[in-house]
């Protein structure tokens, strides 16, 4: 039969070619040696599984006795997210208590103005037309009257703050002497706190001996240095207040001492003018000088 169109050449077959040799029939006696390998393999398998399980579990054990919730991964989970809200929820809290009470509170304060204003309003037209009503009887209300207290109470708290306020402006006062007064009280020039304050002071009085307590073999050379230390002492804690507080203690001391020659009639030793304004400014500079080794001494820190 004639074909027609393209003729493709086909390479003509390799008769050389040889087939693939087949296997090797098994061993007739061989299946016996297969299962035993098979067996020793899953054994071992098995041994070194329950090794790791045992190996594993021991870990789990000592990780629970160092931390019985090492495993509670949603509690953990759960306090990692409380966290992470919480601030959001303090700050919205925060911010709520900063800026809504304080508008709450000046929007009271603007009501009770309107309210003074009208009612100051409502008496000047009453007094206008009081002729007119002279001979009718006027009643006033308990909660009419109760209102005008809390007014009258409202107003006097304002004029008190704007008084401390007034007395307290830095701008107005011409020296350092409430600076000075207050500058042993301030914690954050060093100074100590009022309870901590009040506990020195209590502790001398209760570690100080009795007077009987002293043995007659105490000199007095002893006494005589146990009252300078005291003396300095004082005369340190003195200089460390206000010049005010300075001028009253150096005040107080010389009317002991006149006090003292007085008892052993002879004339007392009067106190200028001059001195006291000097020992003021003494004080005054002691102070100062404490106060600039303590800021030098922070500084160096």
């Amino acid at each position: 039969m004639k074909k027609y169109g393209l003729q493709l050449r086909v390479p003509p077959a390799n008769k050389s070619s040889k087939p693939p040799p087949s296997r090797p029939p098994p061993p007739a006696f061989g299946f016996g040696d297969d299962d035993e390998d098979d067996v020793e393999r899953e054994i071992s398998r098995q041994a070194s599984k329950n090794k790791a399980l045992q190996k594993i579990e021991e870990q789990h054990k000592q990780a629970m006795e160092e931390d019985p919730s090492v495993f509670d991964y949603d509690g953990v989970y759960d306090t990692m997210k409380e966290q992470a809200a919480r601030p959001k929820i303090q700050d919205r809290t925060d911010r709520k208590s900063k800026y809504i009470e304080t508008l709450m509170e000046k929007a009271k304060q603007r009501e009770r103005e309107h309210e003074i204003v009208y009612e100051r309003k409502l008496l000047k037209e009453r007094s206008k037309e009081d002729h007119l009503y002279a001979d009718k009887e006027k009643f006033v209300t308990s909660a009419y009257k109760k209102k005008l207290a809390e007014q009258a109470k409202w107003l006097e708290e304002e004029r008190q703050l704007k008084i401390r306020e007034e007395r307290e402006d830095v701008t107005k006062k011409s020296d350092l002497s409430d600076f000075y007064f207050g500058l042993k009280k301030n914690v954050a020039f060093g100074a100590q706190s009022a309870e901590t304050t009040k506990m020195h002071e209590r502790e001398p009085a209760k570690d100080t001996p009795k007077q009987a307590d002293y043995s007659p073999t105490e000199t007095s050379a002893s006494r005589d240095n146990s009252k300078n230390r005291e003396q300095d002492g004082t005369q340190a804690e003195s200089s460390s207040h206000s010049p005010y507080k300075s001028n009253k203690v150096a005040a107080d001391h010389a009317s002991e001492q006149s006090t003292a020659l007085d008892g052993k009639n002879e004339p007392a030793a009067p106190v200028t003018n001059n001195e006291q304004y000097k020992r003021n400014e003494d004080a005054v500079a002691a102070a100062r000088e404490r106060y600039l080794a303590r800021k030098r001494a922070r500084v160096q820190i």
